[in-house]
């Protein structure tokens, strides 16, 4: 399920499951030079397919099942060594993910992301590096999706201010274009509505100033491609031309009576949303021409997946990681102490716990690093303030489930253990993250006196929930206290089912 130890993948693939169609990319890798060798892409609409209680109706389900499965039966057929999913708005907004994850991985054979609207920015952003022309100039990087909308200021490679709103052109159709029925009246509240989303972050992006506007995304692929036909000049969306459009737009009485040849019928009923969020993005920053580039979401998720890698990008996760020490002043050396007793006890264990895969690795040394991030906050349950950190802080790099595996680690590596931290984790998870806890956990009680010593454990005996320590010779007598703070962790651990003997 998970990525496998020591392994170059040659062929790999981003899955995107937006909230109005679903993508998948293929690329060739050639030490970390990327090559795409396919593109799939269907209208799913699973953001239309939200009822009022956010719950995703069986009719979207069965479309967005059937799709994975075709995904899935490719990614076999080229033989995809590595793949990575994301979900994006429509994933953040449903109440029953649980259940549909659980069918929409069985039908793809890959697990399934779901990530916030900043680290969607930052992987958009990511994606327009390595597909524009002039790639150290500051840009503004516009991406309307089906639910939400990314805007994204950045220099070279680096984004320098992300936001992401709760607007896309599914959603803005539903609500002013029911059924496909067009009015001036209605145009004009989706652009105010629009306006009204953009009008907190219009003085601080004006502030920032850019010099290059590009965008990216279906919408504004669309939007590109109709202004070409309809004015026979370059793909390149002005103001004038948004205007135009817009005339149309209001001059028709349903979608039915628009006439673009180049726009595909699927994409005709949300078309109207689409336009009246970016003619308000213009008019709010003032913007007079807007560039398409192919480079996105998607191609950001591939270039992400080569730094998880290993390859020559570099994971931004420990790039996040060491950012969070420096920003709640974690004690560094205490933080090594921990990490290397857990990757020390892991390498002893990983075999009979099927820990073996990198990014098992991954979890517990960055769980290691950051047990005490919540004393910033008060030194009273700093485990509980560090968990609350970690769900709720944006983390570049780091899915939903990612921060969630992190704030269960980091939430109960201390005295009685929470199980309600577990309820957020997928339950395949469950009992490979219980195993990294109590890794964890004697990490931490090991160094509790915070000074340098000796690795003491002769032998370690793992067996499925069961652990049995055997240490050197009178160094339980020499450490007294640590041997009632073992003799209380064999209590503790009982309540997740784990049985700790030691000698």
């Amino acid at each position: 399920m998970l990525l496998q130890e020591d392994t170059t993948p040659e062929i790999i693939a981003a899955i995107d499951l937006g909230s109005n169609s679903f993508h998948m990319v293929v690329a060739d890798n050639h030490e970390g030079r990327l090559k795409i060798i396919d593109r799939l892409r269907e209208m799913v609409r699973l953001s239309a397919g939200l009822d009022k209680s956010n719950q995703i109706s069986e009719e979207a389900s069965a479309r967005a099942l059937a799709c994975l499965e075709r995904f899935g039966q490719r990614l076999r057929d080229m033989h995809a060594d590595s793949v990575r999913a994301i979900g994006t708005n429509a994933l953040r907004r449903a109440k029953n993910t649980g259940k549909f994850l659980r069918a929409a991985e069985a039908a793809l054979g890959h697990p399934i992301q779901i990530i916030s609207g900043i680290e969607e920015a930052r992987l958009i952003y990511q994606g327009t590096n390595y597909a524009i022309s002039r790639p150290n100039d500051r840009r503004l990087v516009i991406d309307i999706g089906g639910g939400s909308t990314e805007l994204i200021i950045g220099e070279g490679v680096q984004p320098l201010h992300m936001e992401s709103l709760f607007m896309g052109c599914v959603s803005m159709s539903e609500v002013h274009f029911p059924e496909g029925k067009l009015s001036r009246k209605s145009f004009e509240r989706a652009f105010l509505k629009a306006k009204l989303q953009l009008r907190p972050i219009v003085n601080r992006y004006k502030k920032l100033g850019w010099d290059l506007e590009v965008g990216t995304s279906g919408t504004i692929k669309a939007i590109s491609e109709v202004v070409y036909n309809q004015s026979g000049g370059g793909k390149i969306i002005t103001q004038e031309a948004l205007e135009n459009l817009r005339d149309i737009i209001i001059e028709s009485s349903h979608v039915k009576e628009l006439n673009f040849p180049s726009l595909k019928k699927e994409r005709l009923p949300v078309f109207p949303g689409g336009v009246a969020i970016l003619l308000a993005v213009f008019d709010s920053l003032g913007i007079e021409n807007l560039n398409f580039s192919d480079g996105g979401l998607r191609e950001g998720v591939l270039y992400d997946l080569l730094g998880r890698l290993h390859l020559d990008q570099g994971d931004k996760r420990v790039e996040t990681v060491y950012a969070l020490e420096q920003r709640y002043h974690v004690d560094f050396g205490q933080a090594n102490r921990v990490e290397l007793s857990a990757l020390l006890l892991l390498g002893k264990v990983k075999k009979a716990w099927k820990l073996k895969d990198t990014e098992f690795e991954n979890y517990l040394r960055w769980a290691a690093r950051l047990h005490e991030v919540g004393i910033e906050i008060a030194h009273s349950g700093y485990h509980r303030h560090g968990a609350y950190l970690l769900q709720n802080s944006d983390m570049p790099g780091f899915a939903w489930n990612e921060q969630r595996i992190l704030a269960c680690l980091v939430g109960s590596h201390r005295r009685k253990i929470k199980t309600i931290l577990f309820d957020d984790i997928h339950s395949e998870m469950h009992r490979a993250v219980r195993y990294l806890l109590v890794l964890l956990r004697l990490a931490v009680l090991l160094n509790r006196d915070r000074i340098d010593l000796e690795a003491p454990i002769l032998n370690l005996d793992a067996k499925e929930d069961q652990l049995n320590l055997e240490f050197s010779d009178q160094w339980l007598e020499k450490y007294p206290l640590t041997r009632i703070d073992l003799e209380q962790e064999s209590e503790f651990l009982k309540v997740i089912d784990f049985e700790l003997s030691f000698s």
